[in-house]
């Protein structure tokens, strides 16, 4: 699953749903209406939905793991392959068609546990395991010391000797740094492994939740991961001790591998069209990952059982997809995560892009006891589709929806980059599962039990999503939502400069609109077929030259955004020093410029490594392409400035100077990303009139 900034992002902007479903173009304003009549479809399929196998299928899934303490399903281990066989049989008893296991390299990664031996502050022995991340480290009965470094900071090391040691620390990746960073300066001060206790929004009462996530480390920066309760007992240990350090037994076998073999699985529902509809699901996971995504597997595989039992004959091929490699796949990398996806779509099965008509996504919307709020994560393009999809069966619906934007942490990522929108079930504005279980041991039944009403009304409402983008004859695409999001990312100064070509795009998108209604009214299915090559050629056109990373959460943006951000504040900054304010230039501005936070909490060493990270192993990945310019390079200005930041009346003449042609720099970028995004722009209005016109 996605990262969890991605969920605490993704609905700063979303909307209660209301409204009916429908395959014209829609705007993105709806209309309240009464409730409409459900198709026979839609209903013989739902009545049709299993539970019980459902159910059957997401336990299985997560009984497999590779260490008997933790679990653990990693990319191209021994019980990811255990997975993959499973789920493979399981589309061949339920009658898909075509049931396919294709091999894919990766990096694979086999975690078989690790643990700690010590004597605790009361004198007695304990022994506690240990989860892991995505690094190498082995290590058997081997005497070792430990050390408290805090937050894994440069400044918590000072004065202290790690070279060889095990090294214990806090983080808080929601809110001040991932785990790379930690691991990497452990590494820099010649540590043997970092130890980390991850902090969650809502804490365990008894302690014993072990959290991790994706590395994007190099396999070399050895990482595991611990309780808080063991984490506190360690602590105490070595307050007890009177010293720096204990003495631990430490046992560990975590292996990276290179090019190593993950499988991906699918099978099919035939349609009458060569159009297609996927339906995606991953079979990797964290721990026993009951929920993520093992409860993606078992939905995916209960709605294509309900139907083929109800009798459902598609117009459009459907096509089950289960994913292997999607927490984590590519060793030092900073885009290491959906690699079994990238590899369905960009090495396996490259022509699946011609005749890909949408993508539904059950990686998420996780259904535990008392959540009250669902979602979807859309290609804005579809969102008003989906909402209206959606809104249908608002009257029986427990929750309460609302919608959000893809971004890059949902493993449909690149596929949209290749044209194939798509719809993700989300959690909307629920918390409930990310708060307490997310990548972590609770990701389980027993900590957070499963809502059986929920995940039958799931796999009924993207069930349905499924039926009606397959009745469907062109793809519901809102152009007009495109436009009017980038419309609304410009700044003030940029408006003026992109207002006729926005107004010309508008235009396009509403003579594209008539188009379409008028061919979906007409039941000319070759006429359809043709204008949806022409409406994946638009979408692609606006993918292409309005997309963009962020480089802290990397995560999708518009491209202009993070350069118009870094203008800001990199004035506002030079405005706080002309005026002697160090602390709000530093804390206030600087801080939110690229890298600059990190800059400030650790060594340059581990800053670079990072840095270049965006650049390095990224061809073979989702992000290839996505980001131009290298960073803005604050280093040195951060560094001197934190030197400064208590100093009375400083001279910051020289932070100044350097901070202005740095920002000069970022102002030269965001001119050129101006000028693409213009010519996208006025390519994809060129496009959408032809097609509109032909």
């Amino acid at each position: 699953m996605k990262k969890i900034l991605a969920i605490l992002l993704s609905f700063v902007f979303a909307f209660t749903i209301f409204g009916l479903s429908g395959c014209g173009n829609n705007d993105t304003q709806e209309e309240e209406a009464a409730a409409p009549e459900l198709s026979a479809e839609y209903t013989a399929f739902a009545d049709a939905v299993d539970i019980d196998f459902a159910k059957k299928v997401n336990e299985t899934v997560a009984s497999f793991g590779d260490d008997e303490a933790v679990g653990m399903r990693s990319a191209g281990s021994p019980a990811e392959y255990e997975a993959c066989q499973y789920l493979e049989g399981v589309m061949n008893d339920i009658g898909l068609n075509n049931v396919t296991v294709d091999e894919i390299t990766v990096d694979g990664w086999t975690f078989k546990g690790a643990n700690i031996t010590f004597t605790d502050a009361n004198g007695e022995e304990q022994k506690i395991d240990l989860g892991g991340y995505q690094t190498t480290i082995q290590a058997d009965n081997q005497e070792v010391e430990l050390v408290y470094v805090n937050r894994g900071t440069e400044a918590d090391y000072e004065g202290l000797d790690v070279t060889g040691k095990l090294v214990l620390y806090e983080i808080n990746q929601e809110e001040d740094w991932w785990i790379n960073y930690p691991a990497v300066q452990a590494k820099e001060k010649g540590a043997l492994c970092s130890i980390a206790m991850r902090e969650f929004v809502e804490k365990d009462e008894d302690g014993t939740r072990i959290g991790v996530q994706d590395v994007c480390a190099p396999s070399d920066a050895p990482a595991l991961a611990i309780s808080r309760k063991d984490c506190n007992a360690l602590k105490k240990a070595i307050k007890a001790s009177g010293e720096d350090s204990i003495k631990v037994t430490f046992n560990a076998d975590s292996q990276v591998t290179e090019n190593a073999t993950s499988h991906n699985l699918y099978g099919e529902i035939p349609g009458a069209t060569d159009e297609t509809i996927f339906v995606f699901a991953h079979m990797d996971g964290y721990f026993h990952a009951a929920y993520d995504d093992a409860w993606g597997c078992g939905a995916s595989m209960g709605m294509a059982k309900a139907m083929i039992d109800s009798g459902f004959t598609p117009d459009k091929t459907i096509r089950f997809c289960i994913h292997g490699a999607e927490e984590w796949g590519r060793e030092g990398s900073e885009y290491d995560w959906s690699t079994g996806a990238y590899e369905d779509i960009m090495t396996n099965h490259p022509d699946w892009v011609n005749g890909g008509f949408a993508i539904v996504n059950m990686d998420s919307g996780y259904t535990v006891e008392g959540e009250t709020c669902k979602g979807t994560l859309c290609s804005v393009e579809l969102k008003s589709f989906a909402k209206k999809s959606i809104a249908e069966l608002a009257d029986s619906s427990k929750y309460t929806w609302s919608h959000g934007d893809l971004s890059t942490y949902t493993e449909d990522f690149m596929w949209t980059r290749m044209g194939i929108p798509a719809i993700c079930a989300g959690d909307g504005d629920g918390t409930k599962y990310e708060d307490v279980g997310y990548h972590s041991t609770y990701d389980s039944w027993k900590y957070q039990p499963l809502d059986e009403e929920g995940y039958v009304e799931m796999m009924k409402t993207f069930g349905k999503v499924i039926i009606d983008l397959d009745s469907c004859l062109v793809r519901p695409m809102n152009f007009k939502a495109r436009i009017k999001g980038f419309e609304k990312s410009l700044n003030d100064d940029a408006q003026a400069r992109f207002s006729e070509a926005i107004e010309e795009a508008y235009a396009a998108a509403d003579a594209l609109k008539d188009k379409m209604n008028v061919v979906e009214k007409s039941g000319d299915d070759a006429a359809a077929t043709d204008l949806n090559v022409k409406t994946q050629n638009v979408y692609l056109a606006f993918q292409d030259s309005l997309l963009g990373l962020d480089f802290l959460n990397v995560d999708a943006i518009i491209r202009h955004d993070m350069y118009e951000d870094n203008v800001a504040n990199l004035d506002a900054a030079i405005a706080a020093l002309e005026e002697g304010n160090v602390a709000e230039a530093y804390d206030d501005y600087l801080s939110e410029v690229d890298w600059s936070w990190y800059d400030m909490n650790f060594d340059k060493a581990t800053c670079d490594y990072m840095k270049n990270q965006l650049f390095d192993k990224r061809d073979d990945t989702w992000g290839a392409g996505l980001i131009e310019w290298p960073h803005a390079d604050t280093n040195a200005i951060v560094v001197s400035l934190g030197e400064k930041y208590d100093a009375e009346n400083p001279d910051v003449s020289e932070e100044i100077a350097a901070l202005k042609e740095i920002r000069e720099q970022q102002a030269g970028y965001l001119e050129e990303v101006y000028k693409a995004e213009l010519e996208g722009i006025e390519r994809a209005t060129v496009m959408m009139n032809a097609a509109a016109e032909e």
